[in-house]
């Protein structure tokens, strides 16, 4: 069965928000949200080595960070770099999401 919610790594790129060549990242850390920018060039080398990349969940989405960025087949929650997406992304994203829950 094909998960419904992984980006291609091609994919990914597009969506990602940039400005000034900076994308907002943020890491959950399960006690806190750890935040900052990452460089384009930085973000591409993190997508390209990554073990996969999927789209978020409702908060995150809703936050504006559709993207997350898994590193490798075992890492722990606290690893995944979730990074800044388009508005065009998470609005069409938060309305499947509404639609799936009715």
């Amino acid at each position: 069965m094909k998960d419904k919610y992984i980006i291609t790594k091609e994919k990914a790129k597009k969506i990602i928000l940039l400005k000034n060549n900076m994308a907002h990242t943020f890491y959950n850390l399960s006690f806190a949200l750890v935040g900052g920018n990452h460089d384009k060039k930085s973000l591409f080398h993190d997508i390209d080595s990554s073990y996969m990349c999927k789209k978020s969940g409702k908060q995150a989405i809703a936050m504006g960070h559709g993207l997350v960025i898994i590193p490798s087949e075992k890492c722990k929650q606290s690893d995944l770099l979730f990074v800044e997406t388009i508005p065009e992304f998470n609005n069409k994203q938060l309305k499947q999401i509404e639609k799936e829950l009715k």
